[in-house]
C-alpha cells in the first residue's frame, strides 16, 4: 500500500502538516521542542491521544506510528498529519485545548496473586523466652 492510498484519495504531501506528540509535553523545554506554553501541555502524551484531540478539533487526522521527533531519537512515538488550514501554532492550540479532555480507556491489568509469608514455627521471633 503506497502512502498516498493510507493518507486518502486526493491528499498529497504537501497539503498536510506534521504533529509530534512531543509540542505537547509538558516534560520539555521549549529547546526541546514544546511547542505549546506549559497552561496548555499535557504530561507525557501518546499519539493515540493527540490524535483524538486532533480529530475533537476538527481535522482530519493520519497516523504514522513508526517514526520519530528529531529532537528526541531515542522515542519513538509517532506523528500524524492534519490538513493545512490556518496557521500551525494556531492548530497546536487548538489540539491541546482538547487534550485534557480526551479519555482513553485504560488498559485492565490482571490482579496479581498475593502470595502469604509463611513464617516459621521455629522462627527467632516467636520463640518465648524463659
Amino acid at each position: 500500500m503506497s502512502s498516498r492510498a493510507r493518507r486518502g484519495k486526493g491528499t498529497q504531501r504537501k497539503d498536510l502538516r506534521v504533529i509530534y506528540p512531543e509540542y505537547f509535553d509538558k516534560n520539555l523545554s521549549w529547546r526541546m521542542g514544546r511547542r505549546v506554553p506549559l497552561k496548555l501541555a499535557f504530561d507525557d502524551p501518546e499519539l493515540k491521544r493527540v490524535a483524538l484531540a486532533a480529530q475533537k478539533a476538527g481535522f482530519e487526522v493520519f497516523l504514522d506510528p513508526g517514526k520519530h521527533y528529531s529532537r528526541t531519537w531515542y522515542h519513538k512515538k509517532g506523528r500524524l498529519f492534519i490538513p493545512k488550514d490556518g496557521s500551525k501554532e494556531q492548530q497546536l492550540r487548538l489540539i491541546a485545548k482538547n487534550l485534557s479532555k480526551v479519555n482513553l480507556p485504560k488498559p485492565t491489568a490482571k490482579k496479581k496473586e498475593t502470595a502469604k509469608k509463611k513464617t516459621k514455627k521455629g522462627s527467632v521471633y516467636r520463640q518465648k523466652t524463659r
